[in-house]
């Protein structure tokens, strides 16, 4: 078991799924996995579309941001742009 914190693959359909139940709005976090299960743009936009599309329409998500290499303020928007209008 690797040491620190641990995330699986099936933690998020589960996280959904007790989202979607909630009665009131909710606050996703952690869809990236802190970055740990992601290896790339398009990898990151998967998976914040998977989270976008599993939540309900009040939820919101929390996404960390690390602006030191890249503008990843400017990519997140671009790709919740995209997602939620697809």
């Amino acid at each position: 078991m690797p040491l620190g914190e641990i995330y699986l693959p099936s933690d998020p359909p589960r996280m959904m799924e007790i989202t979607r139940k909630a009665k009131k709005p909710c606050l996703t976090d952690k869809v990236l996995a802190a970055g740990r299960t992601v290896n790339s743009p398009e990898q990151v936009k998967e998976r914040m579309g998977v989270a976008l599309n599993g939540i309900k329409p009040t939820d919101a998500i929390i996404v960390g941001l690390y602006q030191r290499f890249n503008d990843q303020i400017g990519q997140t928007a671009d790709f919740v742009r995209e997602i939620l209008t697809s």
